[in-house]
This record gives structure tokens, sequence and C-alpha cells, in this order.
């Protein structure tokens, strides 16, 4: 029988063993790899013991130091980078994630708490960066914004404004942060809200979603005034909602391009019936009771 040297399976050994040591001379300029042995005051022998382990490493951290974002990650794995610990002589490898990772990781754990939505990620995941525009024209109101995340109130916000003048963007940035810090939260744009509802009747499910809305802990009611508004809308939907969190001190945020008064005129579909007339005059007084009134005078956002 042939012995394995007669087979010949070592017939590069020597090839190989240089080109091993020159590889290793390498890893030991690389600063990825100097800065694990540095942390960790080891020395060239532990390389050449974790060779493989230390060329992947090395491998890893290139393509991290080329990345331009998650988008163009070519990893299997996007958003992680690989970490190694060295032990008794020994190498430990695991994966965390990298900065990218991190950002994915923090927007995910934010739309989990958005409870209830009908609107985009973007409209949820607003950042400073996005309300800049809004803090040149209006300082006050965002003051006010960043106020209220920092310490949380009993009552929310009616911000109100001509259209494209950045409120559903401060109302996403205000419920980002109430997100961001464990609340239960919820934004919907009413109009579209009505719509779904009013198509899902006779569906499972429909009874929760407005029940759903009930117990946040905070919520937008995007575009107030923008629905088409019918008794089944003001009487059965907006006003169980609002009565049920004023009653149980759960926050609202509404955006409008609507006053006071203009609100009032609108919801009032039977203009000759005082009753009716009073009915939405206690509604929208519960709305500005309940939520106090942010009026954004800046120009419009392109």
């Amino acid at each position: 029988m042939e012995s394995i040297k007669d087979l010949n399976l070592f017939e590069f050994d020597e090839d190989f063993k240089r080109k091993k040591e020159k590889s290793i001379d390498e890893l030991m300029k690389d600063k990825d790899v100097l800065e694990i042995l540095n942390r960790y005051q080891a020395d060239r022998s532990v390389v050449e013991e974790n060779w493989a382990e230390f060329l992947d490493y090395q491998e890893d951290m290139q393509k991290c130091h080329l990345c331009q974002g998650l988008d163009h990650c070519s990893k299997v794995t996007h958003g992680m980078k690989q970490y190694l610990e060295i032990s008794d002589g020994h190498v430990i490898v695991s994966s965390i994630p990298c900065k990218y990772g991190k950002e994915l990781l923090e927007k995910q754990d934010i739309l989990n708490h958005i409870l209830v939505r009908n609107v985009s990620d973007h409209l949820v995941l607003v950042t400073p960066d996005d309300i800049k525009e809004l803090s040149a024209t209006d300082e006050e109101v965002v003051k006010k914004i960043y106020s209220y995340i920092l310490e949380p109130k009993k009552f929310g916000y009616i911000i109100q404004g001509q259209p494209r003048t950045g409120k559903s963007t401060l109302a996403g940035f205000l419920i980002r942060n109430l997100a961001k810090n464990g609340f239960s939260c919820g934004y919907i744009h009413f109009p579209t809200f009505l719509l779904d509802l009013k198509n899902s009747f006779g569906e499972y499910g429909n009874d929760n979603h407005i029940e759903s809305l009930r117990k946040l802990d905070y919520l937008v009611i995007d575009d107030l005034g923008g629905e088409n508004v019918t008794p089944w809308s003001r009487d059965e939907i907006l006003a169980s909602i609002i009565t049920y969190r004023m009653q149980n001190q759960k926050p609202v945020f509404f955006t409008s391009e609507y006053s006071k008064e203009d609100l009032i005129r609108l919801y009032s579909l039977k203009a000759k019936d005082p009753r009716d007339r009073m009915k939405v005059e206690r509604l929208i007084n519960s709305i500005f009771t309940m939520s106090l009134p942010l009026v954004l005078k800046g120009r419009r956002i392109k």
C-alpha cells in the first residue's frame, strides 16, 4: 500500500509554506489585524496559529472599508461585520452590526413600535436633517417639538399650516422619536384610513383597527379635515377615538390645513341645525383642548 507521501499530495508543501509566510507577513502589516493584536497584546504566533481566521477577517474588513451603504453591500449578511476576540491564544469569531447595520436595526426597532400606520417608512423615520429647513423658518415650533421629545406630556399638538409647509414631516419626526423611546405609536393619514376602513366592512379586523388607535400611547392623525366628512366618519370614527383617548389621557397629534373655525364649519353637516353645530363645536373644542395648536408660518417645502 502506498503511503500518503508517495501519492505526492505534499509535492508543493514547501511552496505552500513560503506562500503562507508571505501571507502572514502581509497580515502583520494590515492595520485591522494589528489593531486586534494590540488590543489583546498578542503577537505573530497567534496569527500563525489562526491564519485562516485572520485571512477571512482581513477580507471581510476590506469589503467594509469599500462599502458605500447597505444597497451596495457585497456580503451575504448585509449590515454585519466580523468581530475577532482572542482568549488564551485562541481566536473567537463572531458577527456584529456595522454602522449601516446599526442604523437598519434602529429603524426596524422604531417601526416595530409604530403599531398602526398607513404611510410610508420614510414619513415615520424623519431625521433631524429632514427638518433643518423647518428649523430655519419655524424655530419656536421645532423647539417645542424637541422639548416634547425630551419630556413627553399628557397633551398633544395640532400642527396647522398651508399645504407643503412641513406639517406631516414634523409629526413624523415627533412620532419617530417617541417610538424610539419605546412608546407604542400610530400614524394614520386620516382620509386614507377612512377609505380603507369603509372598504373593509364585513371583514375580520375592522373593529380591531379602531380599538388599536384608541389604546396606543401616542397617535398622529394626519390631514384632519381632508376627508370626505359624513356622519359616520365624524361621529362613529373620529369622535369615538377622540373621546376615548381624551378620557384616558392618551395624547393625539393632528395635522391640518384648517383653523379651528374652519374645522367647525367643515364638520357642520347640517348648517341650519343648532344641535349639529353644538355637537361639532364640542368635538372640535375637545381636539383643541387635548392638543395645543402649533402654527407653521414658513415657506412651502419643495
